[in-house]
């Protein structure tokens, strides 16, 4: 697999504009085509050239009417359902040279029954197009295609599906549609471009009812036309994290997906093979490839919750990931958003037309009909449009009663919902144990031939005892598997993934009730046929989890079996019973490597075992290790049985013409599953459920009954926490989501999964694995193995480093030792890397340069917060960097505020998912703003700093109370997309225009697609992080199976962008387990400019490595709060030793300073004069030892031709118009303020969503005054949009204190976020009709903000309020009419569309209407007051019902402080009502400020404190 091999993402905007009437017009047309120029700034570009544009529409009949006419055909044909039209693109590298595809096509098509009417070539202007589309060589080819033997529309339409499907297959051309009801025009370029490349665009009779419309944003810059949207039926703004997924079910089912094509393209091919192949109509396929998660399905009516559990038992929930979509099939559209709501979609009604947009403000204010309403997480809106008649839109309820009706036509499926609970035992009667043999060898010994090691045993005795996977500090310190010289299981050369900037991670803790660890086992029901006649039901069983218990013996069975039953899952006996009719329904295979065999041979038998099984019917196929170190057999590592199962069942069809994989579900029973890893890897792979019973037997063990109970918890809990960190919330989309290193080339290709520096891997290939196997059998029976004891680096190393920070012993010293260990046992790939000394041409050391950019060395101490660190430890980062001109990062904490603006050049500030501290302030107190995406040492995941360490100087910090719990997010909240970092990145550099912005990502596969887009979008630098790097907490599995290693990581990244062309513009910064100058020189040389260090600068000022960092113990005063002898002795600690500011500044000057020496001798050796000449220089590398393990050559040789030269950019500008309002407002308050004016006042009318981060600029200038300049700034500023204005994304972002903003109208996405004061006001204008609309806001209404008041007397999309951490809010819509929860979808109706007032540390929050389900989620400070309306059905338990599983909260009737801030927050509502001329809309509330107990009740959070052991900051 080619190093540098990288899959294409994509994100864009998306329009469709729906005709109410039965007619098409080009007005339907054209408004899409201005909706896609207005959302321009969802689009990505590449030297002013688009990433892509497209619209799908009606067939134009009348344009071909002309032209049948013109080749001599009846016209009228044109309005037959059996006239086709297809559109092809050819190019350099798609499809046949122009000429071959004219001689060929018409021979092609009439293989499916069409003969060609006529050919038009080249309808086009290809002089607009920009440079990457030029160099294409495209051609568009249209034909007009005639239907000689088929009738009936869907007759024709499968015909159309297979001439398709057959014409990529061959390499003809990419079909961008093949239709008789619609045609796809799109272009690598913008909307404009779109509209002057297509001829057809000029003619009058370019007519549409219907119009979808895309934006591209690819995080390619070599992007191609046939990757632009929509595509046949779809357009999609999102990313399937679970594509690996559909794709095998896409195969199971007989639907080719599209060779080399994206997650978008082929989920489009999977729902167009579900319509022509499998019959469904476009709303059936659609809520079979996006089914209603069981919390929702739990709230629907019976017959509903049959439909659903029926639906997902034949499919499943395998295309899960932010996505927004819209569809056109024939007659049908449809509309949605995925299951967490996380990318937006509004629905807006004008007169005409409705609308279904990302942005609302692509329709005028002034032509809305009533409210816009974004679609809720989960929701489909369905439309018909039926010919002659007009087009009827249905709400999701009424579309899932269609569904059913639909359905039960075609299947029965009565008495599914009883799937929903677990029902206890599925038979009863004695049940008999399946011996394990452990009695037979010591289990130690058992435990060491199945690759147990020390630290798996302690990991386990973790989970039997508290339930809990243990959390650890300082990073994972041991070797990559291959480089170790323990026996490695082949799960140990695989690591973990997660989701990066593309998609974000979701948060487990906070947002459980959409996940499920739920698997279905049994045959799956058929599509191929109607199964309606057939009654039987298609025995099949629903478990809450994939862990089966049971699978060795134990006295007391039936209380066995019951602990089971609690727990949600089977004993794996009762399983195979109950699925044992006959003796062929459950088919027990027992992998093994016989004597004499091979692997090869022991495989092609598990093969033909499998294949016999599956003709004989088996539902269930067991893989079982009993038989592994019996007689003369050898271990079959489990990975590859599984592996091989499951492909040999995928691939093969059966003689009924099924396939085999949906007739059987894979069990592995097996000692090898020793962690959560292993049972990742497992499921990955394909296990249906799996039974670990080596390790559920060491739980009981540990501590009887209940340590089984503890450790299946611990590692359901782990699985739904591996799946957050990937956007996924089902475990049965879950799909090969790892990637190995140094796993030789024929295992990779057995498992299928992705593997660096496959090529030479002797000690992982199949004769390695065959020998190691043998020798194990050998080894346990001599009684000669045990679980082998792991190498750590730290405690060799720790107290060499610190005393050569302290001055104690030289820093030589230290290096050399640090060097031999490394090359006696290496632990990362750079350790087998040495540098190619230049002994002929050593520059003098005094002549090497080590600056880069503005900075004396190349060095940045890594983020760590203030809470995380102690305030000695904080500070001293920030001044040993200043003294010795180089950076250090604040971490997430915010910043001590004395300390705001004094190191701004030498200091960087990080703003991460929980926005601790973050605000104009903050932002424009430094040059640097690092967005941390994730670090290497927990990716996709967040932190929960506990009360206990929230002391008042964290608490300011922090913009926090003291002594609240402070939880951050998985993700940050307002990146869900590409798209949307770059907004961030805008927001970023329209609030500080001085500032560089970095953002800081994992390593992992695909991280050159990533760094691509992470350029692209605008920011100054990559900062890397590798996975062996240190952290505070973080949850052991993370730290030794997720992520990748950091050189992989610079090195891809680099020549990814040297690729893309992008490389000049940014910087790569690089950190994971860095430790001395040569780990510098090593990285640079791979393409890094800066190299960052965590763990070192705690270690040079004292940290001793004991790795207890996140339990506020630290007897030397770093990682904790305690800050005197006599704090620790009241905290319980026998010894504290207290850091001070001067010894721990001299220390890391004196570190760094002979870090610094270190790296300027080994430039000199390598002949250069400054280091950043070597960036990228990895010719300059060697591999010089364990070359029989791995080979590095892809890390050593360059791949790219193109040469990389430092250039010292200044920071890149924002992608707002200069031209703008924002810009507008910032340059009034310059001017302002310096003539000395204390007030600023500005007006706008019609301000369109183009105008993104008003007020951005205006609060950063007005903040910078004072924080950089220490001058006197405005008191206040006031702006006012009106006359139906509707703000862009990020409105009154950052607002600064006394900045006033005011809008009547509407406002996007991230209204107010990290506010540190003023007002936001956003409410309803006049429409056309005289009528009061809108006043709605998007995603993330303030979040993070620490000040201010917020008015909004419209609506609000999901997660409003979310992190709110003081500021007040109100929410003004209300209710329409009465809400009716046993239809479930609360959200679809709810004011606020979900998860509203997550993580909410302080603040208030009022809300006039429906909430929405899942609200205060983590909510720890502040109060909620919501209003009761029982006349409407919004009753105290109807709101208790929208109290998220994850709140630890109480409802409760108002204090007295609860009246008086109820009234308080009326009071201003209703001020802002009358100041905007509605008198009565604020009478009408009067009665409520007159009593409000008897209108609202509260919510507050408990006093739950977090158990520090499991805190993870």
């Amino acid at each position: 697999m080619a190093f540098l091999e990288r899959e294409e993402h994509d994100a864009c905007g998306i329009v469709a504009w729906v005709e109410k009437g039965s007619l098409g017009s080009r007005e339907n047309i054209d408004h899409v085509l201005h909706s896609l120029h207005q959302m321009r700034h969802r689009a990505g570009f590449v030297e002013e050239e688009g990433d892509g544009c497209g619209i799908l529409i009606d067939l134009p009949r009348t344009i071909w009417e002309d032209h049948l006419l013109a080749n001599n055909h009846n016209p009228i044909w044109a309005y037959d359902a059996r006239f086709v039209v297809g559109h092809f693109i050819l190019s350099n590298s798609v499809g046949l040279p122009l000429i071959d595809f004219q001689h060929t096509i018409s021979d092609v098509v009439a293989k499916e029954g069409f003969e060609v009417l006529a050919v038009i070539v080249d309808a086009v202007n290809s002089n607009v197009l920009g440079p990457g589309g030029k160099s294409e060589g495209l051609h568009f080819v249209q034909l007009a295609l005639w239907s000689q033997q088929y009738d009936t529309p869907d007759e024709v339409e499968q015909s159309c599906f297979k001439l398709e499907l057959f014409i990529e297959s061959e390499n003809i051309a990419h079909v961008a549609s093949l239709s008789n009801h619609s045609v796809v025009y799109k272009v690598r370029g913008d909307s404009k471009t779109l509209e002057a490349y297509y001829h057809d665009f000029c003619s009058k009779g370019l007519l549409s009812r219907i119009t979808l419309g895309h934006n591209r944003y690819s995080t390619n810059t070599t992007t191609s036309t046939e990757r632009v949207q929509p595509f046949s039926l779809l357009g999609h703004n999102g990313e399937l994290n679970t594509i690996y997924r559909l794709r095998e079910e896409s195969r199971m089912l007989d639907i080719p997906t599209t060779l080399g094509g994206s997650d978008s393209q082929d989920l489009n091919r999977f729902i167009e093979g579900l319509r022509r192949r499998h019959h469904f109509s476009l709303l059936e396929a659609f809520e079979l490839v996006f089914p209603p998660i069981i919390h929702e399905i739990k709230r629907m009516p019976s017959h509903l919750q049959d439909l659903y559990m029926y639906m997902r038992s034949i499919l499943g929930p395998f295309a899960q990931g932010p996505a927004a979509i819209i569809a056109r099939s024939a007659n049908e559209a449809i509309f949605s958003v995925d299951a967490l709501g996380l990318r937006p979609l509004w629905m807006v009604e004008t007169d005409t037309s409705i609308i279904f947009s990302s942005e609302q403000g692509v329709v005028p204010l002034f032509e809305m009909l009533h409210d816009p309403r974004p679609l809720s997480p989960g929701e489909k809106v369905y439309v018909e449009l039926k010919d002659q008649m007009p087009t009827v839109a249905y709400s999701y309820h009424e579309a899932q009663q269609l569904t059913y009706e639909r359905m039960k036509e075609k299947y029965h499926f009565a008495g599914y919902r009883h799937g929903i609970a677990f029902g206890g035992p599925p038979i009863f009667g004695e049940v008999q144990l399946t011996p394990h043999r452990i009695q037979e060898n010591s289990r130690e010994a058992l435990m060491g031939a199945f690759g147990w090691d020390v630290d798996d045993i302690r990991i386990l005795e973790h989970h039997a005892s508290t339930g809990q996977e243990p959390i650890r500090s300082l990073g994972f310190d041991g070797p990559l598997a291959v480089l170790s010289d323990r026996q490695q299981n082949i799960a140990d050369y695989l690591k973990e993934t997660v989701a990066v900037v593309t998609n974000p991670a979701i948060d487990r803790e906070r947002e459980i009730e959409h996940f499920s660890t739920r698997v279905v086992l049994g045959k799956r029901k058929s599509l191929l046929k109607d199964t309606r006649r057939d009654s039987r039901k298609t025995l099949h069983m629903e478990l809450q989890s994939p862990f089966l218990l049971g699978g060795h013996d134990l006295e007391e069975a039936d209380r066995y079996r019951a602990i089971a039953h609690k727990a949600g899952t089977q004993l794996l006996e009762d399983v195979l019973r109950y699925f044992s009719i006959s003796h062929r329904d459950v088919a027990e295979i027992f992998p093994r490597i016989e004597d004499g065999e091979s692997l090869e041979e022991a495989l092609t038998r598990l093969k033909s075992e499998v294949i016999h099984a599956a003709i004989e019917g088996a539902s269930v196929i067991v893989l079982d290790d009993q038989l592994s170190f019996t007689d003369h057999n050898a271990w079959l590592d489990p990975a590859l049985a599984v592996s091989v199962t499951h492909i040999t069942l995928r691939d093969y069809t059966l003689p009924n013409g099924e396939n085999a994989r949906r007739n059987s579900s894979v069990i592995i029973r097996s000692g090898a599953i020793r962690n959560l890893h292993d049972v990742v890897v497992m499921i990955g792979l394909g296990a249906d459920a799996v039974n670990p019973y080596v390790y559920l037997a060491g739980a009981y063990s540990i501590d009887g009954w209940k340590g089984i109970e503890n450790a299946y918890q611990a590692l359901t809990k782990g699985l739904e926490k591996v799946l957050s960190t990937l956007g996924i919330h089902e475990v049965r989309g879950y799909d090969r989501l790892f990637s190995a290193i140094g796993l030789s080339e024929e295992v990779a290709k057995l498992l299928e999964v992705k593997s660096f520096f496959a090529d030479h891997s002797l000690f992982s290939n199949s004769e390695a694995i065959l020998v190691s196997a043998r020798e194990r059998s050998e080894k346990l029976k001599q009684g000669k193995i045990a679980a082998s004891r792991p190498y750590q680096q730290w405690p060799r190393i720790w107290k060499s480093a610190g005393d050569a920070a302290a001055g104690n012993i030289l820093y030589a010293d230290y290096s050399t030792k640090l060097q031999e260990l490394e090359k006696k046992q290496p632990i990362s790939l750079r350790h087998l890397l040495d540098l190619k000394v230049q002994h002929s041409s050593v520059t003098p050391m005094e002549q090497v340069d080590l600056s880069v950019g503005e900075h004396a060395l190349p060095f940045v101490i890594s983020s760590m917060s203030f809470g995380s660190q102690g305030e000695t430890a904080f500070r001293s980062y920030a001044i040993a960097a200043t003294e010795l001109d180089m950076l250090s990062l604040n971490g997430e904490g915010g910043e001590i505020k004395d300390m705001l603006g004094k190191y701004a050049k030498n200091r960087g500030h990080q703003i991460a998912s929980g926005r601790f501290g973050v605000n104009a302030e903050l932002c424009n107190s430094v040059d640097l703003l690092e967005i941390k995406i994730g670090q290497g040492a927990k990716p996709g995941e967040g932190g929960h700093l506990p009360g206990s360490k929230v002391s008042i100087k964290v608490a300011n910090a922090r913009s926090a109370n003291q002594g609240t719990d402070l939880i951050s997010p998985s993700n940050n909240h307002d990146i869900y997309s590409i798209e949307d970092l770059a907004q961030m990145i805008d927001e970023l550099k329209i609030v500080n225009p001085r500032a560089k912005v970095s953002v800081k990502v994992p390593v992992v596969s695909g991280i050159g697609t990533i760094a691509v887009g992470i350029a692209k979008a605008g920011a100054d630098i990559i900062a890397l992080s590798g996975y062996d790097g240190g952290t505070g907490a973080a949850r052991a599995h993370a730290l030794k199976h997720v992520g990748l290693p950091i050189e992989i990581g610079v090195k891809v990244a680099h020549e990814a962008l040297l690729e893309s062309g992008l490389r000049s513009t940014v910087e790569i910064w690089c950190d994971g387990g860095m430790k001395t100058g040569v780990d510098v020189v090593k990285m640079v040389l791979l393409g890094a400019n800066r190299v960052g260090f965590g763990t070192m600068a705690m270690v040079a000022i004292g940290c001793t490595g004991c790795r207890a960092c996140h339990k506020d113990t630290c007897h030397v005063g770093i990682a904790t709060q305690i800050e005197t002898v006599q704090q620790a002795t009241e905290h319980g600690l026998k010894a504290f030793v207290p850091r001070s500011i001067e010894s721990a500044v001299t220390q890391l000057t004196h570190f760094f300073t002979e870090l610094a020496n270190e790296t300027r001798m080994l430039v000199s050796q390598l002949g250069a004069s400054s280091l950043q000449s070597l960036v990228g220089r990895s010719d300059l590398l060697e591999q010089t030892r364990e070359l029989d393990r791995i080979h590095l050559q892809d890390l050593m040789i360059q791949h790219v031709a193109v040469q990389y030269r430092y250039l010292w950019n200044a920071p890149r500008k924002s992608s707002i118009d200069v031209q703008s309002i924002t810009a507008k407002l910032g340059e009034q308050a310059v001017s302002a303020m310096a003539v000395g004016n204390e007030a600023l006042y500005f007006g706008a009318t019609q301000v369109q969503s183009r105008e993104r981060v008003i007020g951005g600029m205006l609060s950063g200038s007005v903040v910078r005054r004072e924080v950089r300049d220490r001058k006197k700034s405005l008191e206040t500023a006031s702006i006012k949009l009106t006359s139906g204005s509707i703000a862009g994304n990020g409105f009154g972002a950052y607002n600064a204190r006394g900045v006033q903003l005011r809008v009547e109208g509407g406002a996007q996405d991230g209204v107010g976020k990290s506010a540190m004061g003023g007002k936001i006001v956003v409410l309803k204008g006049l429409n056309q009709h005289g009528q009061r609309v809108n006043g709605s806001v998007g995603k993330g209404l303030a979040y993070g903000a620490q000040r201010g008041i917020f008015i909004i007397q419209g609506n609000a999309d999901s997660r409003a309020g979310i992190r709110l951490s003081g500021a007040d809010i109100v929410i003004g819509g209300e209710l329409s009419s009465p809400i009716d929860d046993s239809r479930g979808a609360l959200s679809v109706t709810a004011n606020i569309k979900g998860f509203a007032f997550e993580y909410m540390t302080d603040g208030r929050a009022l809300v006039l209407g429906d909430p929405g389900p899942w609200i205060c989620s983590g909510m720890t400070g502040g109060a909620v007051y919501l209003r009761i309306q029982p006349a409407m059905g919004l009753t105290v338990e109807a709101l208790k019902r929208r109290l998220a599983k994850g709140a630890k909260v109480s409802l409760t009737s108002l204090s007295s402080e609860g009246v008086q801030d109820v009234q308080e927050l009326l009071s201003i509502y209703q001020k802002e009502l009358v100041r905007s001329g509605q008198q009565s809309e604020a009478e009408h509330i009067s009665h409520l400020v007159l009593d409000p107990q008897e209108h609202f009740v509260m919510v507050r959070p408990g006093l739950e404190q977090t158990d520090q052991d499991i805190a993870t900051e």
